[in-house]
């Protein structure tokens, strides 16, 4: 990929003009290898369709776009590590990465480096916090609690919820305290918190406890593989609750418990059928190249790119404080929606609520922040 990449960018040099011959250096951190290299790697796939369409247009102030990739191993000290190689190779931002913590661990060398970090996907609180260099492009965690509790509460007319939490994600336990607060805010009623770890293959013990509660919902803000699996063997035992999730979900899940997941609503980033004119364009050119768009990670990836190019521009320099402040102050129009960051570099911008049914994602609404 990384030479497939150089010889792209010799061609763009040689072949457009006015673009000069030292190129704008951004990196993009996420998995190659580990345990979330399966969903990652299509946001180096999305990062790269995003720097061709900036070179097919003359690049960035004269200069051709230059990826470089960093994988971390699917660590949060493997994005430590990733993240001083690029302050070494002189990278002049850095979009990435997935998993919250991961993306912390980069932000933590690249924060008193003074270079901006732009995170396609990492919705926890907590990765913004860590200075004023580190924007995100997707909503957080609190923003997609309280839509999924409004959600519960005013169109499936939920008054009793169950929330199990996988105890060994932060993003679990993060989104189920967020859910809770808003869904007792909105009149209803938590029965019981049940508590797992993840990578258990018998979840009986916890359904067992949830089952004669026969509430209205359960909520299970988990990784999508041991929800998939709880899910599963809560219909096997005959529980008939709707289950609610998060932006961890999607249809991969079928793989793993197949029509046993049909019924179930979580809340994303995006949606191929939300009906948005320059979302519909961008799916049509992208799989045009790359095949089927299947995650969210990768609109979210493009908007990503592509809004730090808007702020080199209106900026008019390659100076990274610059650029900071330009970011912090810019209005985007993307894929995933009209963008604008907060005083904490969080967007301002609407989640999507997606039901899986019969195998597919179908789209049931937009809200609005």
């Amino acid at each position: 990929m990384k030479f497939l990449s150089f010889l792209l960018l010799l061609q763009l040099m040689l072949t457009t003009p006015g673009i000069a011959a030292d190129p704008v250096k951004i990196g993009v951190i996420a998995a190659k290898t580990g345990d979330a290299a399966a969903t990652n790697l299509v946001l180096f796939e999305a990062a790269q369709y995003a720097a061709e369409t900036l070179n097919q247009q003359g690049g960035l102030l004269g200069h051709p776009v230059e990826l470089i990739e960093y994988d971390n191993n699917s660590t949060a000290l493997g994005s430590r590590m990733a993240a001083k190689k690029a302050v070494d190779d002189g990278i002049i931002a850095m979009i990435g990465a997935s998993w919250s913590s991961h993306s912390i661990g980069a932000a933590s060398v690249l924060q008193p480096a003074g270079i901006p970090l732009i995170s396609p996907i990492s919705t926890s609180p907590q990765v913004t916090l860590e200075g004023d260099y580190i924007f995100r492009v997707c909503y957080t965690d609190p923003f997609q609690g309280k839509v999924m509790a409004r959600f519960a509460t005013q169109d499936l007319k939920a008054k009793t919820a169950v929330v199990l939490v996988n105890t060994d994600r932060t993003y679990s336990t993060g989104l189920a305290e967020f859910f809770i607060q808003s869904f007792e805010q909105q009149g209803g009623k938590i029965l019981w918190k049940g508590e797992f770890l993840i990578d258990v293959s018998n979840y009986e013990e916890l359904l067992q406890k949830t089952k004669p509660m026969n509430p209205d919902i359960i909520y299970l803000p988990g990784d999508y593989r041991d929800s998939s699996q709880v899910i599963g063997q809560a219909r096997k035992m005959g529980i008939t609750a709707i289950f609610l999730g998060g932006d961890a979900y999607g249809v991969r899940m079928y793989d793993y418990i197949g029509n046993l997941i049909d019924g179930t609503y979580y809340t994303t980033h995006w949606h191929r059928d939300a009906p948005d004119t320059a979302s519909r364009t961008f799916v049509g050119k992208y799989e045009t190249k790359n095949g089927l768009v299947k995650q969210t990670t990768v609109p979210l990836t493009y908007d990503s790119v592509m809004i730090l190019a808007q702020a080199i521009r209106e900026a008019k320099s390659l100076d990274r404080k610059k650029i900071r402040d330009a970011l912090a102050i810019t209005q985007y129009r993307g894929i995933t929606g009209l963008i604008t960051f907060d005083e904490n570099r969080n967007p301002v911008k609407p989640a999507v609520i997606l039901k899986l049914e019969k195998g597919d994602a179908v789209y049931i609404k937009t809200v609005s922040p």
